[in-house]
């Protein structure tokens, strides 16, 4: 059977799936894009990018790529040129259909006492902004794409009747722990600025969907909100040792249950590669939540197909460069 992906000099064999295997005459059909993202962390990771999975994903047959952030280990230093040579190496995968939100490994963690040199969180986070503002996205019209003032990498656009949403959510608790070199509580004001605009940016994409009729909304992010941290959420008083996703969370989970078409959340930053609707639970049973590759395992993209015909299963989901499977269940 062939594969979804045309990819020079590499042909994957039989891949097995959540759900029953595609007949080659649906896997023709629907809309096909790639999530990359936690990696390269090694000097490993790196050859192996740039010599097998970077020309992959070059020739690979789908119609845009989402990073969700952490393009660097928080081992390695933050400087002007490694992040300009990391940044330049993704953008070129596919050279203007490329969406980007950052890891926290590219400015959150870059003050972190063992480095030789370290870095402003703050000043390293709006030197980010500043490359994403030098690469503005020129996409047709029909794709309806459009940023969030003040937050270039918040983006939202249309392809194939799915409505898809990039919201800057990071780990290390939203950036609320490990604040070392700049000023606490002006610091912590930023993140609960950036709280705020991603929820009214995560409305906003619904709505959208709404007003569109879009069959269905992606929603990707970085960190994995699913996970809950701290004994309450955060808040105007409780700023740290907070659960920094659980206000987010609820309204997505909110949002999904309104919308009654499939909603999938994509994410990075943690184990195992994993597909389910478990964390929609009863509240939004057609909420699915997909933990992609990386963070230290294979160097690979999860390739993703919607198909809003009837399926049952409108989210199919396999590695790019090995096939194989994805985890029935996320932990």
């Amino acid at each position: 059977m062939n594969s979804w992906f045309s990819i020079k000099g590499a042909a994957l064999a039989i891949f097995f799936v959540l759900v029953p295997l595609v007949t080659a005459a649906v896997a023709e059909d629907g809309l096909r894009f790639l999530v990359f993202g936690d990696a390269p962390y090694t000097g490993r990771q790196i050859e192996i990018l740039k010599k097998t999975d970077a020309p992959a994903i070059q020739n690979a047959d789908y119609s845009f790529l989402i990073h969700v952030g952490d393009f660097k280990s928080g081992g390695e230093l933050c400087t002007d040129a490694l992040i300009k040579e990391r940044y330049d190496q993704l953008m070129a995968f596919r050279p203007g259909r490329v969406f980007y939100t950052p890891g926290d490994n590219e400015w959150a963690d870059c003050d972190r006492p063992y480095l030789k040199q370290r870095f402003s969180e703050v000043e390293r986070l709006n030197h980010l902004r500043g490359l994403i503002r030098s690469r503005p996205m020129k996409l047709p019209v029909d794709w309806q794409y459009a940023t969030q003032t003040e937050f270039p990498e918040n983006a939202r656009w249309t392809k194939g009747n799915v409505m898809f949403a990039t919201v800057y959510i990071v780990s290390t608790n939203d950036g609320r722990e490990e604040i070392l070199m700049d000023e606490i509580e002006p610091t912590l004001d930023l993140v609960d600025a950036r709280d705020r605009a991603n929820r009214a940016w995560l409305r906003a994409a619904f709505d959208a969907a709404r007003k569109s009729d879009s069959g269905a909304v992606v929603i990707a992010t970085q960190a994995d909100v699913t996970k809950i941290a701290g004994s309450a959420p955060c808040s105007e008083i409780v700023r740290v040792q907070c659960d920094a996703f659980a206000a987010f969370r609820d309204l997505l989970l909110r949002l999904a249950a309104g919308f009654k078409k499939p909603v999938l959340l994509v994410h990075g930053d943690t184990n195992p590669f994993c597909l389910d609707k478990s964390f929609g639970g009863d509240t939004a049973p057609l909420l699915w939540r997909l933990n992609a590759l990386g963070d230290f395992s294979e160097v690979d993209a999860t390739a993703i197909k919607v198909q809003l015909d009837g399926e049952q299963n409108p989210f199919t989901v396999i590695p790019l460069m090995t096939g194989g499977s994805v985890g029935r269940r996320c932990p």
